[in-house]
This record gives structure tokens, C-alpha cells and sequence, in this order.
């Protein structure tokens, strides 16, 4: 009886009802494992670690036709970075057909009418469903295994007929590393008897800093297009694989709200195309549907705008998708009561975001021409620009900062070739002077990328004037502000390359400037091996990862305090020098290896003597210590600036670091290091408490280096830390009690030459990003060198984005890097943060010269 009665379940023709979302009676392929059979539990019962979601898009990738899996990298911490590929079982056997089409709608210019034509009449909508880019924004990868499943085994012919018009691609994962320290702090602190609905009770709290962010704490739903880590660049470059027509982008908000889908509130970024905004109330409309179906409340055009272009629903838009944010109100660990006393659980949040999933999925399908053809209509009018300048043009600039550039933009697929020459009418941008008589880069907007060129390169964002009166009224009235993001991001500033536009065609050169970018090679220039040393030029972050490398080879590195020439080859101030006689006799090699890594060119050093300026033998040629570097971390440190701090360390400069918090310090720590570096952080003296600060305070005036970066600088800048002359200014008397807070404007900054820590660094025109409303003040007895960096006076100081009409006097003429002696030590404050998001990438090397320079 027991054999019968399995035999007649393997011959079944179906399953019912295998996961908790599934509507009425239908049926499922036996042969296709529903989540629970892998994973142990109900999809919304608990969270799901990583290993099992990947065990189980493993499973289904084995069991179902429907479903190939890519495996796209690995995370920071090693895990996994997957992506399913869902569709019928016709589409999979010509998926390399299916790209192919994919990348010709994506770049239309070279192919014919009649091809096209066959393409959009052949051609599935693509359709990006992307969860959980906020590690504890859970419930989108629950729903992710619930959609998948739906997708995969279902044999509802609704769904069938649906494959064959579409192509699914189920990102469960975003965030890997975030994801799974959020399971783990939930299942660590879980109660046998389920989900603690207590809001704020322990089981809601995460260790610090949060599971919101990347293995190094950046938030990845802001670096689309900067790509700083390996889960992004694995995400664009899948994305460039497919070029999808939709993508949703799910996440989680307050517990208090509701639902949220586009259309977004303003800002509506102006390179959206008009396209996009029609077809948000198409999706808004099957989206509303599908939890009117339940008697699920839901919300538009408040909390989310569409401005700043690296959101993960942004970047899509600018590179030809209807990109859409979708956001569930969070059920905390699981289960959390509401101010309405509702219980909202994990359960009923994943249906949400599945609804809206196969709701997205399914208007995608049935209205796949259309969508196919307003795609194309947009890829062709971004390669016919009609408003705006034609072409930006790009300086090559000394030190690899345009290298780093272009090789961001074609990181983003943004076309760039050198240019002949700077056309009669271009226009200057904002932190560009002088003529310029060197070679070029151009890139010309009218090409496919063009909108999401202009978003980055443009020198200001167009923000609508009804938009800003609207928000003067309500900053007026107190009520919140709109600008969700910060408001100026124009790469041309944050890398420090000089720029212009031109409203004509540019006229371009048939090969690239240096074959292969244009930075010189690395390597060793000159006769080898060097009779004195070998020296090579500051102020970029090629020459730093050079110089980290070495001293990590415990070869010792000199740096020249005043300018020389050697072998006809002219030296700014801050070079660096490695002595044949101070190192040992590997030394010839190593530099070889390390210059040839960095790509930075060393030139081999025949003599002490130079034709000008100070003999490398002069005591003005300074050793440099190898910095021992301790990070503060833990509360009250700000995660990101520690984060990005720690990237900065890591990825950018190879130098390695050793987090600290502020209980070591206490603890007498400090000793073993020379540099402490302070992120941003509040309520520091708290933390450090009286024995912490003295124990600071002697090891500062012993010899140590204390930076500090925003708003631990602020700390810094109080009587309170006795360490710095430095102060945060006061608001003018009778200034207006209403916010001034920036929200992330560029700012114009000039530097002091003199200074070591603008070695090599052009001191005018500085970009520097600042956001809120602290600004400092030097005091009136400030000596040489102690203000490194000012803002610029009120009628030059913007750049680009938006300032408060107060903050012009708030931030005019204020200090942005000073430092100072005290004792055999020394302090230096960063305003703001210069490593911010990894985006304001020409004011690297000012932070790592502060590490290195520090006891000079």
C-alpha cells in the first residue's frame, strides 16, 4: 500500500499549493523543490541564510528547464554573487541569440530598420528584479525564493504563456556580506518562541554598525556607477550582458509605513527621459492591483526621489531601463508591532514584494513590444541629443587622475576617444582655468550612454525653480526637505580634471593618446641599477600605492621637502626618494616590481648632485617612518566614515590598518602606533571618558598623529580635547533658526602650496563635497601651514549642487584641513570627509599624505 501510494504521487502530474504566497488551487512541477523542501522552513518564517538561498537556486537550477544560474563573483568576504535566469524553455536554447539582440537594441546606430524590426518582433522583455541591496532589508530575498519558485515550476498556462515574452533575472542577494550579518545577529538573539513583535527590543538591534552595508560598510545602493566594489562591477557588468528593459529594485523603509512604488517624489533627475514617467503609471497601476487584491495600503510620489544617478534603480534609467524603487515597510526581526498596534510580520512582507514582483514581471510581458520599442525609441534619441553641449572634453591631467577617470567612464560603457583640439567655444567648467594647450580626451553625448554621461559629467545638476521655492517654503515652515541624496557628484570635479563643454561635434583622433590609457607605464626609467636611488613624483594615488608597497617590502623611502631636478627630469615638492645605500641589495628589484604594479614610472638616479634645487643628500631630504595606523571603530563611531576610511586603506593604498575602539585607547593602547585616524564620530568624549583623553592627549604631545575626519573634528575643534586651536564657527548673530544643512554640494577650496600634505597636488580649485551645516574657524594667531585648506570667499564658493541661502556666509572662507603641532605630535582635522563613497577621488592623496607626512 505505502509503495502505491508513492508511485501514484511520482506519476502526479502536479503539486498543490507549495508555497505560502500561491493563489487558489494551482499547480506546481513535482520535479521543481519548493523552498521549504530546502531551506527547512515556510518561506517568511524566518530569515534565510546565504548558503541555503544559494542551495536552493542550485536546486532549481538543477530541476527545472526553465531556470540556467550564473554565478557573477565573489563577495569582499568570499561568498557567492548569483543571478537566475528565468524564461521558458524555448527562449533558454537561444539565450546568446537573445543577448545578441539585447546589445543591437542597446546600440542601434549600425543596424538596419529591417533587423531592428525583426529584433522587436522576435524579442523578449528583459526584466531585472533585484533584492536585499541593504543587508537588513530582508524580506526582498524571501520573496526572491517565493518568486523563483512561482516562475520555475508553476504550470498555471498564465504563467507558461508569460515566459515565453519575457526573460526574469532574479538577483536574490545584493548585498551578500550585509545580508548575512543581519540573518545572524536575528537567528543569534531569537527566542524559541518565535519573532519578538517588541519594537527597539534586543532581537531588532544589530551589532555595530548594522547589517545595512558592504563587507567595508558602503551603502551599495550608492555606488552604481562608482563601482568601488566587487558586487557592483559584477552587477553593471551582468547588466551590459543583457541590457534589461525593467528593472525593480526592493527594499525595506521605517516599520510605520506602508508600501512604496514609483512614480518617485521630486528631484526627478532631467536626464530621465519622458518615456520613463509614462511607464511608471503603467507599472503603478498592476502594482496597485495586485495588493488591492489583498486590502494592502500603499503610497507614490513621497520619500523616494530620482535624482542622484547612482541609486540602483537610477543608473538603469539612465542606460535606457524603467528603473523602479519598491519599498516594504520593515518587519524588524521578523514580527514588530506598529504605532496602529498592527503586528506586521516577515510573512505578510515578502507577499508584498512578491506581488508586486510577479505583478512587474507580468505587465513586462504583456506589454513587451511596446516597452521594446519606446527601449529603442530612447537608446536612438540618447545618440541624437537635441538640448544641452554636444561634447565634454577632458584635460590629461599629470599623476594618472584623467586615467582613473576614463577608465570609470568605460567602466560605465560611456564611449571616450583623445580629441584633436579644444574647439573655439568651449566653455570652461566651474574649477577650470587658464587655457589649455595640452592633449585631450572628449566624449561626445550623442551616443546610447549619452544620458547617463551627461548625469555624471555635467558640471551642475538642473533642479527645477518651483522645486526650490517649494522647498524654501517648506524649510520656511519646518517642515522635512526633499533632497534625499547629496545634489553634486560631476566627476570631472571629484577626480580633479580639468573640463569643458562644446556644443559642436568633436573632432577626435583614430587612436587613443598612449595605447592603453593615459598614464605612463610603470617601471624603472633610466639606466639600471641606479648609482644613487631612484625617485618618482607625488600627488596621485599610483605614486601612494607605490610608496605603500615599498615600505610593506621594508624598503626605506625619503621625501624631498623642496622641489630639484635630476637628470633632466623636473621633481615637485613632497618626492619621493629611495637611496641605493639606506636599503639592501634587493632594492633595484623591488622598486622594479612595485613601479611596475602601481604603473607608476620610477626614474633611476645616477648622482646626488642635481642640476637645481637641494642635493639629495640634504637633511631637507626627509625619511619617512612606515606609519603603524590604528582606526577608531565602534560606537559612536559613523560605520560609513570608518568604512570608507578602512577601503581607502585597503583598496586604494595597500596599507594596512588595525581597528581600535575607544576602550583601547583607554587602555593605554596607542602605544604600538603612530597614526590614529578618528572618523567621523559624536559623543566622543563620552566614549573615551577622562582617562581615554589624557591617555590621547600625552600620546598626541609623545610624538603620535591624531586625524580626525568631520564630525570627530569637530570634537577635536572644542576646548574640551585640549588638543587643537581650531573651532567650529558660530552662526552669525541674528542669522535664522532654520536648517542650513548642505545637502551635498561641491565646494570651491584653495590649499596652501607650502604645505607637505598638498605635495604634488594643484593647490587652486579644489572640489571638495561638504554636506550639513558645520563649518570651522582658524584662529587669529594661525601660523604657516597650520590652514592647509580654505573655502573659497561667498561669490566664488560654489561649484556645483545646491546651497541654502544661508549657508554662503555659513561655509564662506572656512577652514576644510588644518593642521597643527602639539608637542612632539600632531593633529590634522578634515572638515568634512574626504574619502567619501569613494567618489571624491582627488582628495585622496591629500588624506594619505596626512598619514604619511603626519610627524613632519
Amino acid at each position: 500500500m505505502r509503495l502505491l501510494l508513492v508511485v501514484s504521487l511520482w506519476l502526479a502530474p502536479a503539486a498543490l499549493a507549495q508555497h505560502p504566497f500561491a493563489v487558489g488551487s494551482r499547480a506546481y512541477d513535482p520535479r521543481v523543490p519548493a523552498p521549504r523542501a530546502v531551506i527547512g522552513h515556510e518561506v517568511g518564517e524566518r530569515f534565510t541564510p546565504h548558503h541555503a538561498v544559494v542551495r536552493y537556486f542550485e536546486r532549481v537550477a538543477a530541476t527545472s528547464p526553465r531556470v540556467h544560474l550564473d554565478t557573477l563573483g565573489l563577495t569582499v568576504e568570499g561568498r557567492e554573487y548569483l543571478t537566475a535566469v528565468v524564461t521558458s524553455e524555448r527562449n533558454h536554447a537561444r539565450r546568446d541569440a537573445i543577448r545578441a539582440d539585447a546589445a543591437q537594441l542597446a546600440d542601434p546606430r549600425r543596424v538596419d530598420d529591417a533587423t531592428l524590426e525583426a529584433i522587436l518582433g522576435r524579442m523578449p522583455t528583459i526584466v531585472l528584479l533585484t533584492y536585499t541591496v541593504h543587508g537588513n532589508e530582508a524580506s526582498g530575498t524571501e520573496a526572491a525564493l517565493a518568486t523563483l519558485y512561482e516562475l520555475a515550476a508553476s504550470t498555471d498556462p498564465a504563467v507558461v504563456r508569460l515566459l515565453d515574452s519575457v526573460v526574469v533575472l532574479i538577483d536574490p542577494i545584493q548585498n551578500p556580506d550585509g545580508h548575512e550579518r543581519h540573518v545572524q545577529d536575528v537567528l543569534r538573539r531569537r527566542s524559541v518562541f518565535g519573532a519578538d513583535a517588541t519594537p527597539n527590543a534586543f532581537a531588532t538591534q544589530s551589532a555595530w554598525p548594522g547589517a545595512r552595508t558592504s563587507h567595508y560598510h558602503f551603502d551599495l545602493n550608492r555606488d552604481w556607477f562608482i563601482q568601488s566594489h566587487p558586487e557592483t562591477r559584477a552587477r553593471v557588468g551582468y547588466f551590459f550582458q543583457w541590457w534589461p528593459h525593467v528593472v525593480a529594485d526592493l527594499h525595506e523603509m521605517g516599520s510605520n509605513a506602508t508600501y512604496f512604488f514609483a512614480p518617485p517624489m521630486e528631484p526627478i533627475n532631467k536626464n530621465v527621459p519622458p518615456s520613463v514617467l509614462r511607464w511608471w503609471e503603467i507599472f503603478a497601476s498592476a502594482n496597485g492591483a495586485a495588493l488591492d487584491a489583498l486590502g494592502r495600503p500603499y503610497f507614490r510620489r513621497e520619500g523616494y526621489d530620482e535624482f542622484y544617478p547612482g541609486y540602483g534603480v537610477s543608473w538603469p534609467i539612465l542606460s535606457g531601463a524603467i528603473g523602479m524603487t519598491y519599498e516594504q515597510a520593515s518587519s524588524g526581526a521578523g514580527a514588530i508591532q506598529r504605532n496602529d498596534g498592527t503586528i506586521l510580520t516577515l510573512r505578510e512582507a515578502a507577499e508584498n514584494h512578491y506581488l508586486t514582483s510577479m505583478a512587474t514581471v507580468r505587465t513586462a510581458a504583456l506589454a513587451r513590444r511596446a516597452r521594446l520599442q519606446d527601449y529603442l525609441a530612447d537608446r536612438r534619441s540618447a545618440s541624437r541629443p537635441e538640448v544641452g553641449p554636444r561634447a565634454i572634453y577632458l584635460a590629461v591631467e599629470p599623476g594618472g587622475r584623467t586615467d582613473s577617470l576614463i577608465a570609470l567612464l568605460e567602466r560605465n560603457r560611456v564611449e571616450v576617444q583623445p580629441a584633436r583640439t579644444l574647439p573655439a567655444d568651449a566653455t570652461a567648467y566651474p574649477h577650470t582655468r587658464g587655457r589649455h594647450e595640452g592633449m585631450l580626451y572628449v566624449v561626445d553625448l550623442a551616443q546610447p550612454q549619452g544620458r547617463l554621461a551627461r548625469a555624471l559629467l555635467e558640471p551642475d545638476a538642473q533642479l527645477d525653480s518651483s522645486f526650490i521655492r517649494e522647498e524654501l517654503e517648506r524649510r520656511r515652515t519646518a517642515q522635512s526637505s526633499r533632497f534625499y541624496d547629496i545634489t553634486a557628484w560631476s566627476l570631472p570635479m571629484t577626480h580633479g580634471v580639468r573640463a569643458w563643454t562644446s556644443a559642436g561635434a568633436p573632432v577626435v583622433r583614430e587612436q587613443r593618446v598612449l595605447a592603453g590609457g593615459v598614464r605612463q607605464g610603470g617601471g624603472i626609467v633610466g639606466t639600471v641599477p641606479a648609482a644613487h636611488g631612484y625617485a618618482f613624483h607625488p600627488g596621485n594615488e599610483a605614486a601612494l600605492r607605490l610608496l605603500a608597497a615599498l615600505l610593506r617590502d621594508s624598503v626605506r623611502v625619503h621625501f624631498a621637502t623642496r622641489p630639484f631636478t635630476a637628470g633632466g627630469m623636473a621633481f615637485d615638492q613632497g618626492a619621493f626618494v629611495v637611496r641605493v645605500a639606506a636599503n639592501g641589495v634587493r632594492v633595484h628589484e623591488l622598486v622594479q616590481q612595485a613601479a611596475t604594479a602601481a604603473g607608476v614610472p620610477a626614474y633611476a638616479l645616477r648622482s646626488a648632485l642635481v642640476e637645481s634645487g637641494t642635493d639629495l643628500g640634504s637633511n631637507s631630504v626627509i625619511p619617512l617612518p612606515v606609519p603603524r595606523v590604528a582606526l577608531l571603530a565602534g560606537a559612536p563611531v559613523n560605520g560609513n566614515s570608518y568604512g570608507f576610511a578602512w577601503y581607502t586603506f585597503e583598496q586604494r593604498l595597500g596599507l594596512p590598518v588595525t581597528s581600535v575602539d575607544a576602550a583601547f585607547i583607554a587602555g593605554g593602547g596607542l602605544r604600538d602606533f603612530t597614526v590614529l585616524v578618528m572618523p567621523s564620530a559624536g559623543a566622543l568624549g563620552p566614549a573615551l571618558g577622562e582617562a581615554g583623553l589624557q591617555r590621547l592627549q600625552h600620546w598626541v604631545r609623545d610624538g603620535g598623529t591624531l586625524i580626525t575626519l568631520e564630525q570627530a573634528s569637530a570634537w577635536l575643534a572644542s576646548e574640551a580635547s585640549g588638543l587643537s586651536r581650531l573651532r567650529v564657527r558660530r552662526p552669525a548673530a541674528g542669522a535664522p533658526s532654520v536648517s542650513a544643512n548642505v545637502p551635498g554640494a561641491l565646494l570651491r577650496a584653495h590649499g596652501d602650496s607650502l604645505s607637505p600634505l598638498l605635495a604634488g597636488i594643484p593647490p587652486r580649485d579644489l572640489a571638495v563635497l561638504v554636506s550639513g551645516d558645520r563649518a570651522f574657524e582658524a584662529p587669529t594667531d594661525a601660523r604657516g601651514q597650520e590652514v592647509v585648506v580654505r573655502l573659497a570667499g561667498k561669490d566664488a564658493l560654489r561649484l556645483s549642487g545646491y546651497l541654502w541661502p544661508e549657508s554662503w556666509d555659513r561655509h564662506a572662507e572656512g577652514v576644510w584641513l588644518w593642521s597643527e603641532r602639539q608637542g612632539r605630535g600632531r593633529v590634522t582635522a578634515f572638515a568634512t570627509d574626504p574619502n567619501y563613497r569613494d567618489l571624491t577621488r582627488a582628495l585622496m592623496p591629500i588624506f594619505a599624505h596626512a598619514v604619511f607626512f603626519g610627524a613632519y
